[in-house]
């Protein structure tokens, strides 16, 4: 029997999580004309509903030793613009590559393209992660959860930490 929660409780929930989601998640400073949904509260919301429905799990992994490579304490004060992200996108690849894994740069989503695609090599059965670095669209990021399946994104806002969505 599945157990319905009071209507309070779960908008209490998906309070809470766009709360989260607006504390961790930077949207793209470019306006994306081809989104059909312009409000960055009501994309946040419609990601939280997923969060709160369990369609997607979420979480925040925070270290200054995530990648192979970063420097935490030469990097901590800078974020973000061309030279930061393309650095950390390849700090990233290496990362994946020197554990085996096939690396794509700007691989196709269903909307839209991500930075990075990683994938096995030797398993073709184990999920794909597609990464984004720094900014994201939101609508894209919320267009890509309610289509794509058995797949993981994760989202490297700062080189400390990143934000793990699991479909």
């Amino acid at each position: 029997m599945i157990k319905c929660l009071p209507w309070d409780e779960v908008e209490k929930a998906i309070y809470k999580e766009q709360k989260w989601i607006k504390r961790n998640i930077e949207p793209s400073p470019y306006s994306d004309k081809s989104s059909p949904i312009t409000c960055p509260d009501c994309l946040r919301r419609r990601i939280a509903i997923l969060i709160v429905s369990g369609k997607i799990k979420v979480k925040k992994i925070k270290s200054p030793n995530l990648w192979d490579g970063f420097d935490f304490e030469k990097n901590k004060r800078k974020k973000h613009g061309h030279d930061w992200h393309n650095n950390m996108m390849n700090i990233i690849a290496r990362h994946f590559e020197k554990q085996d894994y096939g690396v794509d740069y700007e691989p196709n989503l269903n909307y839209g393209n991500a930075d990075l695609l990683v994938y096995n090599k030797k398993d073709k059965n184990e999920k794909n992660i597609y990464v984004e670095v720094g900014t994201v669209s939101l609508y894209k990021l919320l267009y890509n959860l309610e289509t794509m399946k058995n797949v993981d994104f994760l989202i490297v806002p700062t080189g400390d930490y990143l934000i793990e969505f699991c479909i």
